[in-house]
Parts: structure tokens; C-alpha cells; sequence
């Protein structure tokens, strides 16, 4: 009976060490398969309240390698998202966590999709939010995008072809989007009927 006891125990703990906070994976499981991403991010505890959710067009892999690797910044923009009333906050940068988090309010007038630029990140993931007004969102896989100005450390930038293909999605303060380094992405496009919009854009450092 003893032997059996602790067999049992040993299985609880193993278990225990399995599933994390948010009831599915631990979160140093850096195995993440489109099935475990796709629990994890439907469970929704990280969200912690937010009642906002992620564009469709995000990478549940990608974000939860991202999230889980630096949960804390990310708690900490979700955070930042849920308890301000973003409607009154006036443009400029907002320091949450030091060069790690920090986010810019913005207030002006999309470009047009001519002036536009696809371009990518590797130190930071986004978080971009339309909080008053409409613009298209251009996402595309980094993959075999054609760069035209290559990695810029100071500016945290990669450009890439103008006429290359994307997806557009609209941009509208139902739902925020998701930008990590894996991302070719062309924000900030213009509506017709929305001469000025309201966005905030997180900055948070990349795994």
C-alpha cells in the first residue's frame, strides 16, 4: 500500500508540474504545437479581465511563445490596455516597464495605402490598437518577403517591396493586433470617411 501511495504522489506532482496557472501547459514548455497553442489561447487567462481579444489574424504559436517567455511584460501591457480609459489619454510615449514595455499614443491621419510601408521588427513584438476611428492593417509571413532596406538595430526595422502580397484586415477599437518578429506587417492605412484616428501602439521586447 505504501509503494502504491507513493506512486500516486508522484504522478500528482508530475502532473502538477505539467499544467500551469492557466490550467493547460506549464509555462517554461517551449514545445508549442498549433494544438497546444490553440488551448492555451483559448482558455484566455491571460487576457486577466481584458475584454478585448487578439485579431484572428495572429499567431497563436508565435504568441504563445512570445507571452510565455516574457509573461510579465505582457501581463503588465494587457494591464496598461484594460484599466485606462484610453479615450481621454493624451498622445505621446507611456513608460509601463522601462525599454522593455512602453507604448505611444497617436492621434492623426492614416496614409494612404501608397505611402504605407510592409515592414518587420526583431527586438520588439506590437500590440497596435485603433481606440477611435478605422484603418486598414496589411500582415504578411516573414518568409520570403523581399527586403528592400535591410535590419536597422537603432530602428528596430526591416522594409520590404511595396507590391509584395498581404492580407488586409480592418483595424477598429473591436479588437487589437499582434506583431512579432515572424510578422511582415503594413499599418496605419487609410478609411475612406476617417480623416483622423485615435491608435496606440505597445512596444514589447521580443524572446
Amino acid at each position: 500500500m505504501n509503494r502504491l501511495f507513493s506512486v500516486k504522489i508522484s504522478v500528482i506532482i508530475i502532473l502538477s508540474l505539467m499544467f500551469s496557472e492557466t490550467g493547460v501547459y506549464a509555462q517554461t514548455d517551449t514545445n508549442w504545437t498549433v494544438e497546444k497553442a490553440a488551448i492555451w489561447y483559448n482558455q484566455g487567462e491571460w487576457l486577466k479581465g481584458l475584454k478585448l481579444r487578439p485579431h484572428e489574424s495572429t499567431d497563436k504559436v508565435e504568441f504563445a511563445k512570445q507571452y510565455n517567455a516574457n509573461k510579465k511584460w505582457w501581463d503588465e501591457a494587457f494591464a496598461f490596455l484594460k484599466n485606462n480609459n484610453l479615450d481621454s489619454l493624451k498622445p505621446g510615449k507611456y513608460v509601463i516597464d522601462g525599454e522593455d514595455v512602453f507604448a505611444d499614443i497617436s492621434v492623426n491621419p492614416s496614409s494612404e495605402l501608397v505611402d504605407a510601408k510592409w515592414h518587420s521588427h526583431r527586438q520588439y513584438c506590437d500590440i497596435q490598437y485603433v481606440i477611435r476611428g478605422k484603418e486598414n492593417t496589411g500582415v504578411a509571413p516573414i518568409a520570403g518577403a523581399p527586403v528592400i532596406i535591410p535590419f536597422n538595430d537603432k530602428g528596430d526595422s526591416q522594409f520590404y517591396n511595396q507590391g509584395m502580397k498581404g492580407e488586409y484586415y480592418l483595424s477598429n477599437p473591436n479588437t487589437f493586433f499582434l506583431f512579432f518578429p515572424s510578422d511582415v506587417h503594413r499599418p496605419f492605412i487609410k478609411v475612406e470617411g476617417y480623416d483622423s484616428v485615435k491608435r496606440i501602439r505597445f512596444k514589447i521586447r521580443s524572446r
